[in-house]
């Protein structure tokens, strides 16, 4: 159990409080409960000129061996403090996962990567060659660190286009983010329609909307209503779509009431507070929306 000042000193970094700053120092130089100073340093974005050395050094000497090692953590916090000085840092922890075949923590550093957009484009030369990766999930990672580092559209239809078949639901989501220019994956994605699983279904619908916008509605609406009905653990992706639609969404304000009207909530394997609470702010933001259409980003 952490001392009573170290549990202090994480709550004020949760507030990015910068009183949290000394203590989350102490517990990186030494070592101790250095893991919670970790998982904290991110709320501190502001200090990342003290924390980002700190941070790097241990991802140089971190734990690779493992997908649930110490180096997945270090990463998701040198991209929650956006420091671009991070980037080199991460890109030899791309390396280093790629080298000792842990897929899991590279594509996590994809991740991070990409969260940088354009400030990680020294790690190009590091992202782009595993858009070929024999992997699917670290292919995909890449494919989308790609367009959020590039942000071209000519490279990144094609290949999430190509990544459908491996994990269509991940692929219509990026796809759908690209939004019109991603035009030239419509007709893959409407194959998708009628695909068994009502996830692979209610993805691809949410996707053609992104792209194609309101003219689609006719399409997407019901697809995504009767994927909400066979299985109701879509809700939460079926709601955020119906905001995004805006006005086209009308005709599924029945059912979205209907929800608000049960004592227990959709959801499935979903279930808890915090699940049902943001169900019920999805719903509401579904029948309070402004008049205008909605848009993703």
């Amino acid at each position: 159990m952490a001392a009573p000042h170290q549990e202090v000193v994480t709550a004020l970094a949760g507030l990015g409080d910068e009183r949290a700053l000394p203590g989350l120092l102490t517990a990186l130089d030494t070592g101790v409960d250095d893991w919670r100073a970790v998982r904290a340093a991110g709320h501190l974005p502001q200090a990342a000129g003290e924390l980002l050395p700190r941070l790097t050094r241990r991802l140089a000497d971190a734990d690779f061996s493992s997908p649930w090692g110490s180096a997945t953590g270090l990463m998701g916090a040198l991209g929650r403090l956006g420091d671009p000085a991070a980037v080199l840092a991460l890109v030899t922890a791309l390396s280093t996962a790629v080298e000792q075949e842990q897929c899991r923590t590279a594509a996590a550093a994809l991740r991070v990567l990409g969260a940088f957009g354009s400030g990680a484009a020294p790690a190009l030369g590091a992202v782009r060659p595993l858009t070929d990766a024999d992997d699917p999930q670290l292919r995909f990672a890449a494919v989308t660190a790609l367009w959020h580092i590039e942000g071209d559209p000519a490279d990144a239809v094609p290949q999430r286009t190509a990544l459908v078949d491996t994990d269509s639901h991940q692929a219509a989501d990026a796809l759908g983010r690209i939004g019109a220019s991603a035009a030239a994956a419509l007709p893959r994605l409407r194959q998708l329609l009628d695909a068994g699983h009502a996830w692979t279904r209610t993805h691809a619908a949410a996707a053609i909307h992104d792209i194609a916008g309101p003219a689609e509605a006719a399409v997407v609406l019901p697809v995504l209503l009767r994927g909400w009905e066979s299985n109701d653990s879509t809700a939460r992706h079926v709601l955020e779509c119906l905001q995004r639609m805006g006005p086209a969404a009308a005709p599924a304000l029945p059912r979205v009431r209907a929800e608000l009207a049960l004592t227990r909530r959709s959801g499935g394997f979903c279930d808890g507070i915090e699940y049902d609470e943001a169900l019920l702010r999805a719903c509401r933001a579904v029948i309070r929306q402004p008049a205008g259409p909605g848009t993703r980003t």
